[in-house]
């Protein structure tokens, strides 16, 4: 059975991304047909095609799994999956195609990280293998699979963009909660899990908050 380390069982899975990416590319080319940055569109916070790129990505993190049950929608931003440095122009580094779902943390942990080219299909979250190469173990931290364990590109990877903090674990346990609660929703035991779910949900809205101040005072 196939498993990705950013769903929970509750999660829906990511479907045909690379054809909804493509529609959405040509929906933005025929409302604006000059356009020539497809990021300049995707990238902003008010933005329909934002809602649009959101959904396309179930609404988490394209690295992490986090979802927007759990952050703002402020805080998922539009990645480029191979950084803007790797390219001639800015126009070909933000074609639709290079561009991601990212939350806050990842986003901004992975900033110019380099991929090489031996890894660009490995490590891109819109294909199959980065479930290959990430993993849940049974704390819900992510963990580097064994068949990738002494790559240290994977390594540095796993690193730059912080997969192993607290952080990921807490997000993921959240979101299996709440896919608990919802699924049980009216049972009399759901109500311990929904209490817990709120103190745990109060506890990350710090770190959210907190992440927002420090973006706000920058």
């Amino acid at each position: 059975m196939e498993s990705d380390y950013r769903n929970t069982i509750y999660c829906p899975k990511l479907n045909e991304v690379d054809k909804k990416k493509k529609k959405l590319n040509d929906k933005i080319k025929k409302e604006h047909p000059k356009v020539k940055i497809i990021y300049n569109q995707i990238k902003k916070n008010d933005s329909q095609y934002k809602k649009d790129f959101m959904k396309i990505y179930n609404y988490k993190c394209s690295y992490c799994g986090n979802s927007i049950d759990n952050l703002s929608s402020i805080l998922f931003e539009v990645d480029h999956y191979i950084c803007e440095s790797s390219f001639t122009s800015n126009e070909i580094a933000g074609k639709i195609e290079n561009l991601v779902l990212a939350c806050y943390d990842c986003n901004r942990a992975k900033k110019e990280f380099i991929i090489k080219e031996k890894y660009k299909d490995i490590l891109n979250p819109d294909f199959n293998e980065i479930k290959n190469v990430f993993l849940r173990d049974d704390m819900y931290y992510i963990k580097i699979a064994e068949k990738y364990k002494n790559d240290k590109f994977i390594e540095a990877f796993y690193d730059k963009l912080k997969l192993g903090y607290q952080t990921r674990r807490l997000d993921f346990l959240l979101m299996n909660i709440r896919g608990l609660c919802e699924k049980n929703e009216g049972k009399p035991q759901i109500e311990k899990l929904k209490s817990i779910l709120i103190s745990l949900e109060k506890k990350r809205n710090l770190t959210n908050c907190k992440t927002l101040q420090d973006e706000t005072s920058i």
